[in-house]
């Protein structure tokens, strides 16, 4: 048979499996293991996505749509106040408090902890209990009104807006977890990928380029009405009135409304699963038992050195989030338009972490497993020591590049390791385990952290977080390597 011949079956076998149910990463592995070129099954997904995106209902059209205008929502909301400015702005809300450093550490290092606590009974807990779509629009509504909450300690400054800044930052949490997680879940209940809208189903590339600009556009603000507030008089009717205008409110108030109007709109998707109840409490009492027999898989040395590495990577993580931004403003700070400035820097960086799965996969075909961990390593690395050395916007601005794909390496190569090192069931029981796990080392590393901000400067601290990634994270990944190639695990 020719060549169109082979293309024609090709095609029909993928329509037949997309018409099943079938993802296009499935489709994809499938025909290719029966023999058929990577060309011509690029070609026959191609052609069978578009034939579904032709053929959809009125109702997925609908879903497509208001899905797509949630996501542009979410990206606006998430680059008028990325997490780099909220803690910058909160530091100069409360200079002058004395422990301002080391709350800022508390706050970061309890924001992880219960993200990753939060985000694992979520996602156990959502395939027992079909979560609602008005629970998950009430929570984007939740998280929106935290930024409005956080917005008002800022301004109040002083003892109660530090209080109401702190709660409202935790709380918020609860928020931006569920509303992560179950809609990412949803999506996929609600509609194939395939028959989603090309708009919608390429999101990953427009969203960084939404979030990049409102990131710039929430830094020109807050240089354009400084933190001590610009006069602006203005006349309405006939009446003249006098108002103080704050960028971070602005900023903070485009990331409310952003994710208000997301949570709305989430709520109007059409829901057409069938309802799976699963008490929440009922749940906890379970799962509470099953997690204590798959702590079983940590009595593995080779499991604990790998949970080692995981939990000292995250700790500089930590860090890094925690203070790198408000070292970064103290270098830019004499600028003419210093957030402005920061925004450009992060901009940059964001795109670049969009290029990171394609760095990772070639760097790992090019290399193997241990050096693309040593150099994911020592790419985190660089942003800490070019802090303490090299302090300038271009040395800046190329670290941040690195270290956001340094993690994304990282995060890749240690999956690999964890399926090299484990059969499949007890790397799920170790993935599953390891946010409980975490929960002690982390209870004592997180107000150490805190604490050693009242003598430690913050260039010592980078240099810690540097070190660490070198002499303590490198090394042992490099012996999990040796180990798993040792025992051809």
């Amino acid at each position: 048979m020719g060549t169109g011949g082979l293309l024609v079956d090709v095609k029909a076998e993928a329509a037949k499996l997309l018409k099943d149910g079938r993802s296009l990463a499935q489709v994809r592995l499938e025909l290719e293991s029966k023999g058929f070129s990577t060309d011509d099954v690029a070609a026959a997904i191609s052609d069978a996505s578009q034939r579904s995106i032709d053929n959809r209902t009125v109702e997925e059209r609908h879903n497509s749509r208001l899905l797509a205008s949630r996501e542009v929502l979410d990206r606006i909301g998430y680059g008028a106040a990325t997490p780099q400015f909220v803690n910058i702005l909160f530091w100069l809300s409360q200079q002058s408090h004395p422990l301002i450093l080391p709350i800022i550490g508390l706050l970061n290092g309890l924001k992880t902890l219960l993200s990753v606590i939060w985000s694992s009974i979520m996602q156990e807990y959502s395939k027992l209990h079909r979560i609602s779509k008005n629970t998950i629009a009430a929570t984007g509504v939740l998280f929106g009104f935290m930024f409005l909450f956080m917005a008002f300690g800022l301004l109040l400054r002083g003892t109660v807006g530090l209080i109401i800044f702190s709660a409202s930052f935790l709380i918020g949490i609860i928020g931006v977890v569920a509303y992560g997680d179950l809609y990412q879940k949803f999506v996929r209940d609600t509609i194939r990928k395939e028959r989603m809208g090309g708009f919608l189903r390429s999101i990953g590339t427009w969203g960084v380029l939404i979030t990049a600009i409102t990131l710039l556009l929430s830094g020109y603000l807050i240089d354009l009405f400084p933190m001590a507030g610009t006069p602006w008089s203005f006349e309405l009717f006939g009446n003249a009135y006098d108002v103080t205008v704050y960028g971070y409110l602005l900023a903070f108030e485009i990331t409310a409304f952003a994710f208000i109007l997301a949570g709305y709109v989430s709520s109007q998707v059409t829901d057409k699963r069938e309802p799976q109840k699963y008490g929440f409490w009922q749940f906890i009492r379970e799962n509470h038992q099953i997690m204590k027999h798959k702590m079983a898989v940590f009595a593995d040395r080779h499991v604990m050195l790998l949970l080692l590495a995981t939990i000292v990577s995250g700790f500089l993580q930590i860090i890094i989030t925690a203070y790198s931004g408000i070292a970064i403003y103290q270098i830019f700070e004499n600028y003419p338009w210093p957030f402005f400035t920061l925004a450009i820097v992060y901009s940059i960086a964001i795109i670049a972490a969009f290029t990171g799965p394609f760095f990772t996969q070639m760097i790992h075909r090019s290399t193997g497993l241990a050096p693309t961990l040593v150099f994911g390593s020592l790419l985190m690395a660089v942003l800490p020591l070019v802090l303490v050395y090299n302090p300038n916007i271009a040395a800046i601005t190329a670290a941040l590049c690195v270290y956001v794909i340094g993690g994304a390496i990282i995060g890749f190569a240690q999956g690999l390791l964890a399926q090299k090192i484990l059969p499949e069931e007890s790397r799920q029981a170790y993935f599953q385990a390891q946010s409980f796990v975490i929960i002690i080392p982390y209870i004592i590393l997180i107000p150490l952290m805190a604490w050693s901000t009242m003598w430690l400067s913050l260039e010592t601290l980078f240099l810690i977080v540097a070190a660490g990634m070198i002499v303590v994270v490198m090394p042992i990944y490099f012996i999990l390597v040796a180990i798993s190639q040792r025992l051809k695990l």
